[in-house]
């Protein structure tokens, strides 16, 4: 439809419209000038509304445009959010998986005596809550470690499950040592300068202070304990009666049954001495017998 505003009234007193003028001047009996005044005030009424009704379509249009126009606006700029959203969420993702370098203080220096450090092994067992043998404190352990961790490459890794999630961790983490002790094999000096080790890392390790106290107590008593005077056997009896109960401890703790440690139990000391000195008993007695088979069998 053309626009109606560019229509031009025609020239009803042209000779073009003679006719009709003639026809309505014999059927109203109005003067010629008067049915050309009527019929140009009909095409303008007619004009005029067809102006009005094309002015009022061309609106309409425009509104349903500008509706259109703002409704694509607003998706476009929701679906931007969304992009932008994502890519904060997947910047925030790596960023938790990016190595933390922690800061440092620009006055301290290092100490006046580094700690041993221990095998990843043991390490990511007292991470864990986890039993470990007091060997990996040891200095030999510590000289294991050493020696262990620049055989293997630092580019072994092996998979690890983490809070429902795999993640990537050295393979020296899950590696024991093959020269690993227990506990009542080690000498009782190694055993001493083990603990005092194994405690310094139960605390870099988080453990809740009240275990920490009560494996200090526990260590404390036994190197202190009466049997280590009173029986031949003493020492021997401490290191046994020390690898026992550790392990029975954190078995229990993770069956929710846990103990005091730190509680010396003076009968299973004792059932231990007993149970010690019955071997030696018991070896005497072979190595006597051993020995009259064979004057025996010399004569």
């Amino acid at each position: 439809m053309a626009d109606p505003s560019l229509e031009t009234c025609p020239d009803f007193a042209g000779d073009i419209y003679a006719g009709i003028r003639n026809d309505l001047t014999a059927a109203t009996g109005d003067q010629p000038q008067e049915v050309i005044d009527r019929l140009v005030a009909a095409w303008t009424e007619g004009h005029n509304a067809r102006v009005l009704e094309w002015n009022q379509r061309r609106e309409e249009e425009a509104r349903e445009e500008a509706e259109i126009e703002r409704a694509r606006a607003a998706q476009e700029e929701e679906d931007r959010l969304a992009r932008e959203a994502e890519a904060e969420r997947e910047r925030l993702e790596s960023e938790k998986k990016k190595p933390k370098m922690n800061g440092f203080s620009a006055t301290a220096a290092v100490g006046d005596a580094i700690v041993p450090r221990p095998s990843q092994f043991a390490i990511q067992k007292l991470n864990n809550f986890e039993y470990i043998e007091l060997w990996y404190f040891s200095p030999e352990g510590c000289k294991d470690a050493l020696k262990t961790s620049r055989a293997i490459a630092e580019d072994t890794f092996s998979l690890a499950k983490l809070d429902d999630q795999l993640t990537i961790r050295p393979a020296s983490a899950f590696k024991a040592s093959r020269a690993a002790l227990p506990d009542h094999e080690l000498s009782f000096s190694s055993f001493l300068r083990a603990k005092n080790l194994f405690l310094t890392h139960v605390n870099a390790a988080k453990w809740p202070q009240s275990h920490i106290d009560s494996l200090a107590l526990f260590f404390w008593h036994l190197e202190n304990h009466a049997i280590r005077n009173n029986s031949e056997l003493g020492d021997l009896v401490v290191l046994h009666y020390a690898s026992r109960v550790r392990l029975d401890w954190h078995d229990r703790l993770k069956r929710d049954e846990g103990f005091n440690i730190s509680i010396i139990n003076e009968v299973l000391v004792r059932s231990i001495n007993e149970e010690l000195w019955d071997r030696v008993r018991s070896r005497t007695l072979n190595m006597v017998c051993l020995s009259v088979v064979r004057v025996t069998y010399n004569l």
